[in-house]
């Protein structure tokens, strides 16, 4: 409470209103499984318009968002003690149009700012306006159209799918922000998921960062007391370190290995010869979610 009542929160912390508008806001901006999925090859003049116009588009979106959102908190609670009723009260309801403001930015933009979402609901000390609006990304991720992710798979491992599978589902089993898994046979009967990256992700990382780095900027012209530019950092970070999944497969190959002899737990077996940065593959396991088992 003493948290909401003074609206202001020392620089490296992560404000319940400001880390979450900088951090989804400012999410890496990508495109991701949908009809406006960006082809990896981009070396036409088309494709190179094309990208650089949902550049824009995607940009334009975010920067709308985010000015909008602060621009509602500080005109929202102008003039009133920090400290009375009705300032919490109209915090809770700019809370509540902000958090459904962002879930629309994250829902649009797709990809990276879908991700972001998930990665802020999980702050602590985020409102639960923002926590209960963003936990609705965690199962929402449209798959890539399997044209596109054909080519990431025939561009990353060299031959055409019927010189590698037995069978090969188009569709996926499962999707998320960053990449997508489909079921598929290998030539000598092995059953594999292979995990395939989103086409454009990586392209369009620097032109994210810029607007990222950008508005965060702003944000702290407007509100000196916040500094979040070691957030913004530290979610490049990861995700640049999700993007390889060569590092994915050497993760798993440890685990595997500190874990040998646990009966209880299976690793998947990883296939070195047909993974990539963007494509893993991995022996297919049958499994549940944890969420399916704690219900029961």
């Amino acid at each position: 409470m003493e948290i909401l009542r003074k609206f202001k929160i020392p620089g490296r912390s992560k404000s319940p209103i400001f880390a979450f508008t900088v951090t989804a806001g400012l999410a890496l901006t990508a495109v991701t499984g949908s009809a406006a999925a960006v082809s990896i090859f981009r070396d036409s003049p088309s494709n190179k318009i094309a990208t650089a116009v949902e550049g824009v588009v995607r940009s334009s979106r975010a920067i709308y968002s985010i000015t909008l959102t602060v621009a509602d908190y500080k005109y929202t609670l102008r003039r009133l003690p920090a400290d009375s009723d009705e300032y919490l009260q109209r915090l809770t309801e700019v809370h509540s149009r902000s958090a459904k403001r962002i879930l629309k930015l994250c829902e649009s933009n797709k990809g990276f700012y879908v991700k972001a979402g998930q990665f802020v609901a999980t702050l602590k000390l985020v409102p639960k306006e923002y926590s209960l609006a963003l936990s609705s990304l965690q199962d929402k991720a449209v798959p890539c159209n399997f044209q596109e992710i054909k080519q990431v798979l025939t561009s990353n491992l060299g031959q055409n799918l019927t010189e590698i599978y037995l069978s090969f589902d188009e569709e996926p089993i499962a999707a998320a922000s960053i990449a997508q898994v489909h079921h598929a046979v290998l030539k000598n009967h092995q059953e594999v998921a292979v995990k395939v990256q989103y086409p454009g992700l990586k392209q369009n990382m620097m032109l994210d960062t810029m607007i990222m780095s950008f508005l965060s900027k702003s944000v702290a012209k407007i509100f000196p007391e916040y500094r979040f530019d070691w957030l913004v950092y530290e979610f490049v970070k990861s995700i640049s370190q999700e993007l390889d999944f060569l590092q994915e497969a050497k993760n798993s190959e440890r685990t595997a290995k500190n874990f040998k002899h646990n009966k209880m737990i299976t690793i998947p077996t990883v296939f070195s010869e047909f993974t990539t940065t963007q494509v893993l593959t991995m022996q297919f396991c049958k499994g549940f979610k944890l969420k399916e088992i704690s219900e029961e």
